[in-house]
């Protein structure tokens, strides 16, 4: 089942969720030669900055 919560977009494309946004999370220096771990940190990142504005469910 999918979860779903009240997201709201900002000018400029922020995704927010009551009046918070996510921390800015960098791009891989170069997607070419990223590593399986380097990909691996970065998805962590990326959820973890979704789960603390509550757009992704904490687990």
């Amino acid at each position: 089942m999918p979860y779903f919560n009240d997201i709201h977009i900002t000018k400029g494309g922020s995704i927010t969720s009551d009046g918070l946004q996510a921390g800015p999370i960098e791009n891989h220096v170069d997607p070419a030669i990223a590593t399986a771990e380097e990909i691996a940190t970065k998805q962590n990142e990326i959820l973890a900055a979704l789960r603390a504005v509550g757009i992704v469910k904490k687990s």
